[in-house]
C-alpha cells in the first residue's frame, strides 16, 4: 500500500492547458439516421439474406397504417380558419349567416356538427370559436365517432 502511495506521487502530472486549448471544446456529433424497415422476408432464402440488427442500433419503429384516418379532437376544432376547416371536414352541409357569426352545419351518420366563425380582430379572419354536437355525441368518444363519420363521408364524396 505505501508502495502504491509512493508512486502515486510520482506520476506526472498532465500539463495545464494553455488559454487557447481553454476555447476548444469538442462539436457533438449528429445521430445518425435510423434506417428504413426491410419488407419482411417472404421465403426462408430471402430470410438468410437480411441482416441481423447490430447490438446498439435501434430498432426501426413501426410505420402508422395508410388507411388510419386522422380524427381531431372536439378541441381542435377551435380556432380553425375556413380553409383549414374545409380541407379537414369537408364543405359544410348548410351555411347560415347570424351576425356576428357564420355557423357551418355538417351531417354525420348518427350526429351533426356546427361550427361557428367569428371574425378575428387582429387579424380580419374568421375562425371558429364554438362547436355544438347534436345527436349521439354525449361523450368524448362519441364525438370523436361522429367527427370520424364527417371526415369518412368527405373522403368518399372527393371519390366519387
Amino acid at each position: 500500500m505505501a508502495l502504491a502511495v509512493a508512486l502515486a506521487g510520482c506520476a506526472e502530472n498532465p500539463p495545464a492547458p494553455t488559454p487557447a486549448a481553454q476555447d476548444l471544446r469538442p462539436v457533438p456529433r449528429k445521430p445518425r439516421p435510423i434506417a428504413h424497415p426491410r419488407k419482411p422476408a417472404t421465403s426462408q432464402q430471402e430470410e438468410a439474406s437480411v441482416p441481423e440488427q447490430q447490438p446498439g442500433e435501434a430498432a426501426p419503429e413501426p410505420q402508422p397504417e395508410q388507411t388510419a384516418l386522422a380524427v381531431p379532437t372536439s378541441s381542435d376544432l377551435i380556432g380553425l380558419d375556413p380553409q383549414r376547416t374545409t380541407a379537414l371536414l369537408g364543405p359544410a352541409a348548410q351555411t347560415n349567416k347570424r351576425a356576428p357569426a357564420t355557423v357551418w352545419h355538417y351531417k354525420g351518420d348518427r350526429c351533426e356538427l356546427d361550427l361557428s366563425f367569428y371574425m378575428e380582430m387582429k387579424t380580419g379572419q374568421m375562425r371558429t370559436l364554438h362547436y355544438d354536437f347534436k345527436g349521439e355525441a354525449a361523450s368524448p368518444e362519441q364525438r370523436q365517432a361522429c367527427l370520424r363519420s364527417i371526415i369518412e363521408e368527405h373522403r368518399k364524396s372527393e371519390r366519387s
